[in-house]
């Protein structure tokens, strides 16, 4: 099914309906669906079945009999967040199939994916279709939302849950199954004013921000942080998801001196922003957090861009081509065989070698799980492999390693900031924050 089609989805989409060359109009039916569809849709239509196969395919028991593992997701390629959940959601997609293909794995991934268009009844909904024949081990998840929404089923379930969510809510003693790949939203907040401490102490910062569990994570924790740099803080600002002009927010941005705003959002809403600030002739500074920018939208908008900071923490596009990273086989082969454009930035960017990792993180658990000696099928299994793992660095894919401890599955307190010029993501400075125990939930 082509995902741009008006017909709403109603089955979950398995690994055997896109995986190799071999498999006929199936295939290409199913890869032009995923690598056509929107990023600017409503969130109405798509993902509203999930009763396919998922939860289906753990052939065998024990770790030597292990023929097949289920490895579920939940993307959002049509909803509020689909300008960057598409090429993370294709990026993920295109690591299984690679993986698969490649032999580097001793199991097949059954790799079944809903479009949930970030709605949090059709994530329910969904998980609990991947869930109706049995549980797979781990699951690749996306919004914060939903992930929270979710969290007490997978604990209860015993099911590793892989997001797209960085929210450092989703670190804390009952959510012991929530693992994700980046540094969390508010760190990453933290790292923005840390630099902005250290080169501008007298400077005035707020927040924008949506609406969202999404949106609201990083603020609270981030004010009490600016504040104890000596920081001025003044109100946060809401600048929804689908805004068309953030003219209001950055006049009273301005009436209240602010400086530097902290960006969290994704990229539409951040062009919408900085569209603004160059239509008032306004001279405030804007520092995005993970989801505000990617190669796309600085390319598309070079002057809008220039400038800004950003911090993430696995790298871009272009620095993964330009390194002999193992991780750059596994995109330049999947562009290959998908058909993609390395010239197409919507696709070619920093959030699809996101997606790349979080399937990394996801295999790689189940892989150690297996070095252990452990049933990899087992939810509970994975979690201990991946508290295990030592110096995860995502095939080369991140710029420093991560590593999962019991009582802290903060992956890294170090946040790279980047500096668009020209429309290029420049990398700037590695920001290493403390691991304090009082910034866990």
């Amino acid at each position: 099914m082509n995902i741009d089609d008006n017909t709403p989805e109603t089955a979950v989409h398995s690994r055997r309906g896109f995986l190799g060359k071999a498999g006929g109009a199936a295939a290409a039916a199913t890869t032009v669906g995923l690598a056509g569809c929107s990023g600017n849709g409503n969130g109405n239509g798509n993902g509203n079945g999930g009763n396919g196969n998922g939860g289906n395919g753990n052939g065998g028991n024990g770790n030597g009999g292990v023929t097949e593992i289920d490895i579920p997701a939940l993307y959002d390629l049509s909803g509020g967040t689909a300008d960057v959940g598409r090429p993370t959601g294709i990026g993920s997609r295109d690591a299984m199939a690679w993986l698969n293909e490649n032999d580097e794995v001793d199991f097949e991934i059954v790799h079944d994916w809903v479009d949930y268009a970030y709605e949090v009844p059709q994530a329910q909904q969904n998980y609990d279709s991947f869930t109706s024949n049995g549980e797979p081990p781990i699951i690749i998840g996306w919004g914060t939302a939903d992930t929270e929404a979710l969290a007490s089923d997978v604990a209860a379930d015993e099911i590793v849950y892989i997001s797209a969510s960085y929210s450092d809510g989703l670190l804390g003693g009952e959510t012991p199954y929530n693992f994700f790949a980046n540094l969390d939203y508010t760190s990453q907040g933290r790292a923005h004013l840390k630099w902005i401490a250290d080169n501008d102490p007298d400077a005035t910062i707020a927040y924008i921000h949506n609406t969202t569990p999404f949106g609201e994570t990083p603020v609270e924790g981030g004010e009490a942080y600016a504040e104890e740099l000596g920081l001025e803080v003044v109100d946060s600002i809401a600048l929804e998801l689908d805004a068309n002009s953030a003219n209001t927010q950055v006049q009273r941005a301005e009436s209240n001196d602010v400086d530097y705003l902290i960006h969290q959002n994704t990229a539409a809403p951040m062009q919408v922003l900085l569209s603004s600030i160059e239509e008032r002739e306004s001279d405030i500074e804007v520092m995005g957090l993970t989801w505000t920018v990617d190669e796309f939208r600085a390319q598309e908008a070079p002057n809008l861009f220039e400038g800004v900071r950003y911090v993430n923490s696995n790298v871009s596009f272009a620095q993964a081509m330009d390194s002999d990273a193992d991780g750059w086989q596994i995109i330049e082969e999947s562009f290959e065989r998908e058909e993609h454009s390395m010239d197409d930035p919507e696709i070619a960017n920093i959030n699809y070698v996101r997606g790349v990792v979080h399937a990394l993180l996801a295999v790689e658990g189940i892989r150690h799980a297996q070095e252990m000696g452990l049933d990899p099928t087992d939810g509970a299994n994975v979690r201990e492999a991946l508290i295990d793992m030592d110096d995860f660095d995502a095939w080369g894919l991140l710029p420093e390693t991560y590593d999962y401890q019991d009582g802290d599955r903060r992956p890294t307190m170090n946040g790279q900031t980047y500096v668009v010029e020209d429309g290029e993501m420049v990398p700037d400075e590695m920001v290493e924050l403390e691991r304090r125990e009082d910034w866990l939930p």
